[in-house]
Formats: structure tokens, sequence, C-alpha cells
């Protein structure tokens, strides 16, 4: 349903390993400047009883059903921003102005090669993890019982990750993209690339943090996501708070 108020709806999808729940110093920061929704995947959070999801597909069409059609902008974070473009390239989004802001992840065009076929063991679980900017606390992994758990997800989140750049590659959508890159993401590279994966305009806008770009900074992110919600239509001019976009070109 459309926000009564007449705010922009946003729905934010999480990264890797986490439930809709890792948002909530992003919609604290982001007020009722816009309506926001964390959509939850299965497996974790208040759907933990539920199977997780390894393939693109899948992933697409359940989070499909539970975004709807009254949206003004998505918000994916690491994983979340190629289900985000995986959702957008399963239906016509483009002509109703939807904006997705794709954070702290390279392009699907990009990403391709980079995670191993071979997940067999918890050590190259972890190994592969860390590839992709992540980290497992060394608390998690001293118990066993944690570190089984933990493994196991993270290898279904890699298993889909890999799903999803196949499915992506080459993949172009009419609506626009912005991208946030964290300055100190160690994993981030040609984020200006992803305007091979629209027919729109791609703006790109470097922002302090790191991988998990709005844990760190979520006063810049939320700052960033209301300007792109409130001027959907005007991206390429100068953006205010102090951001600078970047334009590229497809």
């Amino acid at each position: 349903m459309p926000d009564p108020g007449g705010r922009p709806t946003v729905v934010l999808i999480p990264p890797s390993c986490c439930g809709a729940g890792y948002f909530r110093p992003l919609r604290r920061a982001l007020g009722d400047r816009v309506t926001a929704r964390a959509v939850e995947l299965p497996g974790r959070g208040h759907r933990y009883d539920e199977p997780r999801v390894v393939h693109a597909d899948s992933a697409v069409a359940d989070l499909d059903a539970r975004i709807g059609a009254d949206v003004d902008v998505i918000y994916g974070e690491s994983l979340g921003a190629y289900l985000g473009l995986a959702v957008l390239s399963s239906r016509d989004r483009g002509a109703d102005g939807v904006v997705l802001v794709a954070a702290s992840n390279s392009p699907p065009s990009a990403r391709s090669g980079d995670i191993p076929a071979d997940l067999s063991t918890g050590e190259r679980v972890v190994a592969a993890l860390r590839t992709m900017g992540g980290e497992v606390p060394p608390e998690v992994l001293a118990d066993t019982d944690d570190a089984r758990d933990a493994v196991s997800l993270i290898r279904d989140d890699l298993h889909l990750s890999r799903s999803l750049a196949t499915h992506l590659h080459g993949i172009r959508v009419a609506a626009d993209i912005v991208v946030l890159a964290g300055r100190s993401d160690p994993t981030l590279y040609r984020p200006a690339s992803w305007a091979v994966h629209t027919s729109g305009s791609c703006m790109v806008a470097s922002l302090r943090g790191g991988h998990l770009l709005s844990a760190g900074n979520p006063a810049a992110v939320a700052d960033a996501v209301a300007h792109v919600a409130s001027r959907r239509a005007v991206l390429c001019r100068p953006a205010a708070g102090g951001l600078r976009w970047k334009g590229t070109k497809p």
C-alpha cells in the first residue's frame, strides 16, 4: 500500500548472513523522511525455521512477492544489492521510476569468478567469506555448535551469491542505479561499472565506511537514501547535504 502521508517508500534488503534487524540503525537514521520496510530473507530473523534459498530464481520469487508494487527505492547492501538488481530484472520496473541503490558491492559483471565452487569445508567457507569482505568473529568459531551454524549459513549465502552473479551477468534494467561505495571497503572495485547493468543513469557516491556500510555510517547512508527517494527524477543534478554524485554512462 502507498504511504498515506505521501512519503517515499524504501525497501531495504540486508547483506549476507543478516536479518532485517540489521537495518535498525539505518531505519533510526532515516526517521520519518521515508517509509522504510526491511525484508526478511528465508532462514533468518522471524523466518529462521524456513529453508534458506541458494538459487537466484527462488530468492527473486520470494522477494518479489514481499516487496510488492508500491516502491520508490530499493536499497540493497552487499548481497542485497544483487538481490535488488535481480528483482528489478524479473519485472519491468523502469517506467514507474523505481531506483536501485546498490551499496558496498562490486557489480555482478565484475564478480562472476570470485566465489569458489568448492565450499566443502568450514575452512574454505570462511576463507571465501573473507575474500568477499566478511569475517566470522573468533568467539563464534571457537564454539563448535555456533561454528557449525555459522558455516552453514555462510555457505548457503555464498552459493546464493554465486548463483546471482551468474544470473545477473549481462543483465540490464531500465531503472536508474545509484551506487554507494565505502571508501575503506577493501573488497570494492569498479563501482562505476554498475552502469553496464542499466539503460538508465548510474550515479556513484563515495561515503566514509567499509563493507557493511550502513552499520558503520548509518547517518550518511540515510541522507543518501532519503535524497534519492525524494528526488528520483533529478539524479543528475548536484546533490544536497554535501554528497557528490559522479555520473556514469551505460
